[in-house]
């Protein structure tokens, strides 16, 4: 039987107010891409994704290598 290791991120936001014309939009999404794609590469994959209100938690989990 396939065994799992779990973990739990919390990845936090660009603290930029949205009311600021200079601020980049898509920063907080290219932070949370990056950082999930940093996972994946070491092997970890998404089980779920929910926005908080500094950022969001990810869980995500990988086969144990025996």
């Amino acid at each position: 039987m396939q065994k799992w290791e779990y973990l739990i991120v919390f990845i936090k936001d660009a603290d930029l107010p949205v009311e600021d014309a200079e601020a980049d939009r898509y920063l907080d999404a290219d932070t949370f891409t990056e950082r999930l794609n940093t996972y994946g590469q070491a092997g970890w994959e998404l089980v779920s994704f929910e926005w908080l209100e500094k950022g969001a938690k990810a869980a995500l989990k990988r086969p144990i290598q025996a």
